[in-house]
């Protein structure tokens, strides 16, 4: 049985997003090929991705769990943005979909997940999960040691604005939004290169980010 890792990106695209559209679809894709070669590197393992984006309403996955190397680089028309951010609800759909689908293999096989958060802005749009929904079931599924977290802040003080969802500071990025395109290519793409390193050992990852000491990389903080 390979060992499976499932990457779920869940990425703003309310208003205060408007700007950063190429930024966001290169950077994606730039880091998609960079998991592609991760995958080519460790051929034993299984890398699946999923993306969802979200402003006030957070509709179905731009990509639904698939193989990274069968899936497409994203396109200018994939990432409008407007809307508020439904924060709470895009969380909470993207666990539901995971649990729904993978649920038996997470629990019973090598099967892991990597939830990625990124944003500009706080939770002002949800209708269905509450902050205290979220950061129970953060809790638990982190408490597992299959899931992992990690929220990354544009423009924004990380781990002021995750706190109320149970991801603590060491699950928590801050950076410049200009610096949006190279933290997707260069953090996130290295984060996932030891990330598969050390599966590949056999060695238990619960922070996905651990290799960066500078977590907060915004030139005014």
């Amino acid at each position: 049985m390979k060992k499976r890792t499932i990457y779920q990106m869940v990425i703003d695209r309310s208003g205060s997003m408007q700007g950063m559209e190429n930024q966001v679809i290169s950077g994606f894709n730039e880091q998609l090929q960079s998991m592609q070669n991760i995958q080519d590197r460790y051929p034993e393992q299984e890398i699946l991705m999923s993306l969802r984006f979200f402003n006030e309403q957070v509709g179905v996955n731009i990509l639904e769990h698939n193989p990274v190397k069968a899936c497409n680089l994203m396109g200018r028309h994939e990432y409008l943005t407007s809307g508020g951010t439904a924060l709470l609800d895009a969380v909470g759909k993207s666990i539901y979909d995971i649990k729904m689908k993978f649920g038996e293999a997470i629990a019973h096989e090598d099967t892991t997940v990597v939830m990625i958060i990124i944003t500009d802005g706080y939770e002002n749009s949800s209708r269905i999960y509450t902050y205290e929904e979220i950061s129970r079931m953060i809790g638990e599924l982190e408490a597992t040691e299959n899931w992992t977290f990690t929220f990354m802040g544009a423009d924004l003080d990380a781990i002021a604005a995750s706190s109320r969802m149970g991801i603590g500071r060491n699950h928590t990025f801050s950076f410049d939004k200009a610096d949006y395109r190279n933290v997707s290519k260069d953090i996130l793409s290295e984060a996932a290169m030891d990330y598969a390193e050390k599966r590949q050992r056999n060695v238990k990852v619960t922070e996905f980010l651990n290799k960066f000491g500078d977590k907060d990389q915004r030139k005014n903080k």
